[in-house]
C-alpha cells in the first residue's frame, strides 16, 4: 500500500477516534477542592466523600485535593474563591456550605455575589439541634427546652444560617439563651459542649450522625431536641424518615406541644424563607466567576454521575447516615434565586435578630 495511503487512513482514523479537548480538559491536572470550614466538621466530613468518588467521573482523571479556608461562618472561604486570588481556570472550586442569610441582609462581611459564581452542584441536608441534658430545669424531652435557662447556644457567625435558625427558634420557643460564637468547624462545636463551654448547638447529619449521636445522645449527655423540616408542595412540609425513625421530632411539631398550635408570625416566616434555602442546598460546589465552560460542564457531569456511582452512595450512607439528596446546577439555580426580592419585612426581621440596624 502507498506510503500516502497509509498515512491518510492514519489520520482519518485519528480523527475519527478523536476525544473532544474540552473532554480532556482536566487531564494531568490537579483539582483543588475548597472547603468553607475547619478539618473534621461536617463540609469537611461530606466534602471528603465527594473528593474519594469525583475524579474518576472527570476525563483526564485530575488528582484532587483539598484546602480547608475557615473562619467568619464560612464567609472568609467563599470570599477567597470570590477575590480574585484564585484564577478562573478551573483548577480550583468550592465545596462550601452555603450562607443563605448574608447575601439577604447584605452583611459587608460578604465581599462577593455568591449568584456570580459558576454553579456546578448541590446537596440537600437535615440539620438538628440537640442540647445538654442537664441544663436548668433540666431536659428531658424536647419540649422542656421551652423552659429552658442558662442556654448557651454555640454557632459560627452572628449571620450566618446556622446562627440564625438557633436565634429565631429559641426566640419562638422562649428559651433564654445567649449566643457564644466564632467556632470554625461542628467538631469544635462539639468539643464545646463536652467541655461544658457551652450547651446547645445544630448540626448537619455528618457530625450528628458520626459524633453527636454515638458520642453525646448514647452517652447521655444531650438529647436531641428537633430537626428543621424542608417546605414541600401546597403548604406541606417534608420529613426525613431516618431522624423519624429515630424519633427527632420537627421543630414545628416540639412548637405545637409547647403552644397547642404551629408557629406562625414574622419570624416563622423568616426562618423559613433561611431555612428552605439552606436545607434545599447546605452544600454548594461552585467555580470563580469566568471559568472556561469546558470545566463547569465536566464538574458538572461528574457530580451528576456520582448519583449513580454505587461505590460513592454506599460511603455516603456509611459516613453520613443518609442518603444523597443531589442538586443539579438547573436546581441550584432556581434555589440561588430566590436570594433576589426578598420581601423587605422578612429582611428587616433577619436584620433585627442579626443585631444589624
Amino acid at each position: 500500500m502507498p506510503r500516502r495511503l497509509i498515512g491518510g487512513l492514519v489520520a482519518a482514523c485519528a480523527l475519527l477516534f478523536a476525544v473532544p479537548a474540552g473532554a480532556q480538559y482536566y487531564a494531568g491536572k490537579t483539582l483543588t477542592m475548597l472547603i468553607n470550614y475547619g478539618a473534621g466538621g461536617n463540609t469537611d466530613i461530606e466534602g471528603r466523600v465527594f473528593q474519594r468518588h469525583l475524579s474518576k467521573h472527570i476525563a483526564g482523571n485530575p488528582n484532587i485535593v483539598v484546602l480547608n479556608k475557615p473562619g467568619a461562618g464560612g464567609l472568609v472561604g467563599i470570599n477567597y474563591l470570590g477575590s480574585g486570588a484564585v484564577p478562573a481556570d478551573g483548577l480550583m472550586f468550592c465545596f462550601c456550605t452555603l450562607n443563605a442569610v448574608a447575601p439577604i441582609i447584605n452583611d459587608p462581611a460578604l465581599k462577593v455575589k455568591i449568584q456570580d459564581f459558576a454553579f456546578i452542584a448541590g446537596v440537600a441536608q437535615w440539620s438538628v439541634g440537640y442540647i445538654r441534658k442537664d441544663v436548668a430545669p433540666g431536659m428531658n424531652r424536647p419540649a422542656d427546652i421551652a423552659k429552658a435557662t442558662g442556654v448557651f447556644a454555640a454557632g459560627y457567625n452572628p449571620t450566618t444560617t446556622q446562627d440564625m435558625r438557633i436565634k429565631l427558634t429559641l426566640d419562638m420557643i422562649g428559651a433564654k439563651y445567649k449566643m457564644v460564637t466564632g467556632f470554625r468547624s461542628s467538631n469544635d462545636v462539639n468539643h464545646s459542649i463536652l467541655q461544658k463551654e457551652t450547651n446547645f448547638s445544630t448540626s448537619s447529619m455528618p457530625s450528628f450522625e458520626g459524633q453527636v449521636m454515638p458520642n453525646m445522645v448514647k452517652q447521655g449527655i444531650v438529647i436531641p431536641v428537633w430537626y428543621y423540616e424542608m417546605s414541600g408542595p401546597n403548604g406541606t412540609f417534608r420529613t426525613s424518615p431516618v431522624l423519624t425513625e429515630q424519633k427527632v421530632p420537627t421543630f414545628a411539631d416540639v412548637y405545637k406541644q409547647v403552644y397547642g398550635k404551629y408557629p406562625s408570625g414574622p419570624k416563622w416566616e423568616a426562618f423559613v424563607l433561611i431555612n428552605d434555602i439552606s436545607s434545599a442546598m447546605l452544600r454548594a460546589a461552585m467555580l470563580p466567576h469566568g471559568s472556561p465552560k469546558a470545566a463547569v460542564d465536566e464538574l458538572r457531569k461528574a457530580f451528576a454521575a456520582l448519583a449513580t456511582d454505587k461505590d460513592f452512595v454506599r460511603e455516603y450512607e456509611r459516613v453520613i447516615r443518609t442518603k444523597p439528596e443531589l442538586v443539579s446546577h438547573n436546581e441550584g439555580e432556581a434555589i440561588l434565586s430566590k436570594l433576589n426580592g426578598v420581601d423587605p419585612k422578612a429582611v428587616a426581621v433577619l436584620k433585627e435578630v442579626a443585631g444589624m440596624k
